[in-house]
Formats: C-alpha cells, sequence, structure tokens
C-alpha cells in the first residue's frame, strides 16, 4: 500500500492541479485566466531551473537567455520565414538547446560560485549582443503578425501543458538511471564519477534539457505578447525570478516549484501597485525560507505532514 503512494501519488496530485486550473477558464473572469496564465509560465519555467539547479546542484543565473532565445526564434521563423506559430515554438526550443550545448564546454568548466557568475556574464553578453543586432530590430525589437495566435485562454492552455508536461517529465527522470546519476552529482560530485557516472555527459544532457524547455517557455510568452525586444526578454529579472521561485517553494522537489510559483504570483499581484514594498517583502521571505525552511515550502508542509499520525508513508523528492 505504501509503494502505491508513493508511487502513483505525486501524479495523483499532478492531476488534481491540472483539473483545478484548467477549470479557471470556465469559472473565473478574464483576470483570473490572465493570472493563472502567469502562474503556470511560472510553473513550466521553473521546473526547467530546478531539473539543474534543483537537482543537479548546476545554479545557473543565465536562464534569462535560453527564454530571450526561444522567443527570438519563433519570432523569426513567423515574420521572416513565414512558418506557422508551432513551428516557431518548436525551433525555440531547439535554438536555445544548441545555445546551451555551445555554452557548456567552457562553463562546465567552472565549479559552484565561479559557474553561476559564468552564467549570468554570458546571458548578460547575449542580451547587449541582441540590443545592437539590427538583423533581428536591435534594441526596438520584433513584432508578430496581428491575430497570428490565439486568444489568451488558448495560450493559457498551451503554458498550462507545458507546465503538466514539463512535471511531468521531471517525474519520470528522477525516477530513471539519469535522475539517480544527476543526484549523486548534486551530492557529491567526485564521489559520483568513482561510482561511474559520466559528469559532463549527464550534466549536459540536464542542462539540454532544461534549455529546450525555457526555450518553449519563452517562445509561446513571446508570441502571447505580440513583441519582443531584448532589454525585457532577456532581462535578469527573469533569472532571479525563477531562482526565488523554486528556493522560497522547496530545490531539488517535484512539487516546491509548483508552491513557490502560487505563493510568488500571487503576492507579486496583490502588492503590483506597490513594486518597492514587493521587493522588499519577498527579499525578507526569501532570508527567511533559507534561514528557517532550507527545504522550502512544499519541504516544511511534507515535514509537518509527516509528524501527523494519519501519515504512513514517507515520499521522496515529491
Amino acid at each position: 500500500m505504501m509503494d502505491l503512494r508513493q508511487r502513483y501519488g505525486p501524479w495523483v496530485l499532478l492531476a488534481l492541479a491540472t483539473v483545478l486550473l484548467a477549470s479557471i477558464p470556465f469559472l473565473g473572469d478574464r483576470y483570473a485566466l490572465f493570472i493563472a496564465y502567469f502562474l503556470v509560465l511560472n510553473v513550466a519555467f521553473a521546473q526547467s531551473w530546478n531539473l539543474v539547479g534543483g537537482y543537479t546542484g548546476l545554479i545557473s543565473l543565465g536562464h534569462a537567455a535560453f527564454f530571450g532565445i526561444g522567443a527570438y526564434a519563433a519570432a523569426i521563423c513567423v515574420i521572416t520565414f513565414e512558418l506557422p506559430l508551432w513551428v516557431g515554438f518548436i525551433v525555440g526550443g531547439l535554438s536555445s538547446t544548441v545555445f546551451a550545448f555551445l555554452i557548456s564546454f567552457p562553463t562546465f568548466r567552472f565549479k559552484g560560485i565561479y559557474f553561476a557568475i559564468g552564467t549570468l556574464v554570458l546571458a548578460e553578453a547575449l542580451r547587449i549582443w541582441m540590443i545592437n543586432w539590427e538583423y533581428i530590430g536591435g534594441a526596438q525589437g520584433m513584432q508578430f503578425p496581428i491575430g497570428i495566435g490565439p486568444r489568451l485562454s488558448g495560450y493559457f492552455f498551451i503554458m498550462l501543458g507545458l507546465a503538466v508536461i514539463t512535471t511531468g517529465l521531471l517525474m519520470y527522470i528522477m525516477r530513471s538511471k539519469l535522475g539517480v546519476g544527476l543526484r549523486a552529482i548534486r551530492d557529491n560530485e567526485d564521489g559520483a564519477a568513482n561510482l561511474g557516472v559520466d559528469i559532463f555527459r549527464t550534466k549536459l544532457v540536464a542542462f539540454m534539457i532544461s534549455a529546450f524547455i525555457a526555450g518553449l517557455v519563452g517562445a509561446v510568452h513571446g508570441a502571447r505578447l505580440g513583441a519582443i525586444e531584448p532589454y525585457s526578454i532577456f532581462g535578469a529579472a527573469w533569472t532571479i525570478g525563477v531562482v526565488n521561485i523554486v528556493i522560497i517553494g522547496g530545490m531539488g522537489t517535484i512539487f516546491g516549484p509548483i508552491v513557490g510559483a502560487f505563493f510568488v504570483t500571487i503576492l507579486a499581484e496583490t502588492l503590483a501597485d506597490f513594486s518597492g514594498i514587493h521587493l522588499i517583502i519577498e527579499g525578507v521571505i526569501l532570508i527567511l525560507v533559507i534561514r528557517y525552511m532550507p527545504y522550502g515550502l512544499w519541504g516544511y508542509a511534507l515535514k509537518l505532514w509527516r509528524r501527523l499520525p494519519l501519515a504512513k508513508t514517507r515520499g521522496a523528492d515529491a
């Protein structure tokens, strides 16, 4: 009975969360749909970062580059080559994957804080280059054809699908040989190498999968915006936001990014008229979580649940 709960419990939780979110367009108004869209966007993007940051131990501060590349690749496909929008989405994800492959060779030579700084520098350098690349509009950016995509509800369901698929993919990966290797690298890279784990290849696979997801998310969001420019779409705020979401929710857990996305999205919308206060409050919450709840809100909730008499199981990596 316990094995069944541990094996299928996360899938049941994911299905319930999916049904709940999918009902919003039918039960809520346009404002609720708008908030729900950003919620599922944050979930999908956070899960992509969680794969490398939470499970592999690679603290990437350059995920905004993957996000922006996906958006621009989709725009070029649709505007320049007049390809269908769905092709642009796929090309956006693949373009980010190729970029991740190329930068992995220099960045994987660094460890810890040096890897984080290296990814941040590369992302900022790419942003500056995109600002000065006139072929794609330079600082003015690019604009998708008017009316090319679905309405907001359509983009919501596309992004919801990405969030669900990404979360399900992480569940599968963490129960696979790849997941074992990723966690071994995170806990002790030298020990993992001694046990026969191919460090570079394992990191590379996780990095490329993460980049593909981030590129897809960026491509879909860029199309929904209709107009993109490098100052915002490559902005470090995307990376900072996703790191905050994962840390607050719970790094290295499946449902931590979902909880973190819900918390941060609602907090940001509640304090939308007080941007300065919002940043201060989110910063204080982040510090408190790191200090008193190192496994995030989801990890703390699991800890409380396991203390209850009714809790008979101990789920791993939920």
